[in-house]
């Protein structure tokens, strides 16, 4: 049996796979250590809650996944936004007089059948 592998030198263009501690992770992408988490996620997500807010009593189709379940995995809801927060959606159906309380974690999109205060 041949070992060629013996014979070859050690080139120093190989990459070294092991990364130093001075090497920094590709994922820098967090705010800096001088902001604050908490008012990160606000403005990322203030928009989208602020859309909610400035629409209050228009009719709108809310997109919703629950992941978890079978029956309802994919469900949309359309009525009259009463409330908007961070953490659900107040809605009411004006047909059937029901109302919803949508948590906007599973929430995919909104629809709105007006026109939309951006403002």
């Amino acid at each position: 049996m041949n070992n060629n592998y013996q014979n070859i030198p050690y080139s120093s263009n190989v990459p070294n796979f092991v990364p130093s501690q001075s090497t920094q992770p590709p994922y820098t992408n967090f705010p800096n250590t001088n902001q604050n988490y908490n008012s990160y996620i606000d403005e990322k997500y203030q928009y989208a809650y602020n859309i909610l807010n400035n629409n209050p009593a228009q009719i709108a189709s809310f997109y919703m996944s629950y992941p978890d379940s079978v029956e309802w995995r994919d469900r949309v809801f359309t009525g009259r936004v009463i409330h908007a927060s961070r953490e659900y959606t107040l809605l009411r159906n004006e047909e059937t007089q029901e109302w919803y309380v949508l948590p906007s974690i599973y929430l995919n999109y909104v629809i709105y059948n007006e026109d939309v205060n951006l403002s």
